[in-house]
């Protein structure tokens, strides 16, 4: 009986770690983010390189299908930059490079006016961000929690494409 009950409180105590990481504010995420993954001092150069060297291909809408009572619409919810791969970096330590720059953002650690239209980052709003290979180029998919904070990347996201276009693909 004793087993089942340990079994049943480390399910619970499990389950409410989960709970409370999805529900996380979005300084204490970014603080988690810092903390765990931002331990190479390396990764501030790397980030503020990245950013300003970054070539936009592309930047577009990001949308999710919703079922309402009479029928269903579409949403923003987020925006997906295609740019193209920097020398050197895999798609994994790229979105590890923009992660950690958008926690240092968020806490303060980085001037967020040398970053004109970051679109990795929104004043008191996490922002998810996922990079996967795609046609030889990475895609840098780019969310946060509400169809307005997503409107607000998708804005960030199409002017830093505008000012990170490769002038030889326009």
């Amino acid at each position: 009986m004793r087993t089942s009950t340990n079994i049943f409180v480390g399910f619970g105590v499990a389950c409410l770690v989960a709970a409370c990481s999805v529900g996380m504010q979005p300084r204490a995420k970014a603080a988690q983010v810092a903390q765990t993954q931002c331990a190479d001092a390396r990764m501030s150069q790397d980030d503020i390189r990245l950013l300003q060297t970054t070539t936009v291909l592309s930047a577009q809408p990001v949308y999710a299908h919703v079922h309402t009572n009479t029928n269903e619409e579409e949403r923003v919810s987020g925006a997906k930059l295609l740019i193209r791969p920097p020398d050197g970096v895999s798609a994994e330590r790229l979105a590890g490079i923009l992660q950690c720059h958008s926690a240092r953002v968020l806490l303060g650690q980085v001037d967020m006016s040398r970053f004109a239209d970051d679109p990795t980052w929104l004043p008191d709003a996490w922002v998810d961000i996922d990079v996967k290979p795609e046609g030889g180029n990475f895609a840098v998919t780019l969310s946060s929690d509400t169809v307005a904070k997503n409107l607000q990347v998708l804005e960030r996201a199409s002017a830093f494409a505008d000012t990170h276009h490769n002038s030889a693909t326009q």
